[in-house]
């Protein structure tokens, strides 16, 4: 038998009372019939609609208050991932590279001024630091003749535009050749 959308729409609307039975019901309003008689017998004037009004606010009060309470079963286990969670994203420092890269590729004109040119520039000084004992601002000279004219000039000079997939290749081949 299929529910009619007129009967979910009503199950919808009691959906926040819990699953409310017509047995609790009909008890309570048994209940309430009951009181009345014996408030009668003991000489007490009150009227029944306001005693059955009474019980189904308590039926209704416990079918909200059962509807709150925790379900038996467990939950199943949340998984979140976020950015920088290594399951979702293996190659998290690659990501972030090629996430700064494609930033100054859409930003034309101003990759001097990108947080990538700064990192690969910042990369290139420490290498040659720890490999050679030169500075980049310091020895400008013999860091040209290791890293190349063309890799030196991308380090300090000024360049407008992101580099070709190829040319940032080729820095990057140089600045790993430094031993």
């Amino acid at each position: 038998m299929s529910r009619t959308p007129a009967g979910a729409a009503v199950k919808d609307f009691l959906a926040p009372l819990g699953r409310l039975r017509p047995w609790p019901v009909v008890a309570a309003v048994a209940a309430a019939g009951a009181a009345w008689v014996v408030a009668l017998m003991a000489g007490v004037d009150v009227a029944v609609w306001q005693l059955v009004l009474l019980a189904l606010a308590a039926v209704l009060a416990y079918s909200v208050v059962a509807g709150m309470r925790a379900d038996t079963e467990a939950a199943p286990e949340l998984v979140v991932h976020t950015v920088n969670e290594p399951s979702w994203r293996p190659f998290t420092d690659v990501n972030r590279w090629e996430d700064r890269l494609i930033f100054a590729e859409a930003k034309p004109g101003r990759f001097a001024t990108t947080n990538a040119r700064q990192q690969l520039a910042e990369l290139a000084a420490e290498r040659l630091r720890l490999r050679r004992g030169l500075s980049l601002t310091g020895q400008p000279e013999e860091c040209r003749a290791v890293l190349g004219e063309a890799t030196y000039l991308f380090l300090t000079g000024h360049v407008p535009d992101c580099p070709s997939p190829r040319q940032l290749g080729e820095h990057l081949h140089a600045i790993e050749e430094i031993s």
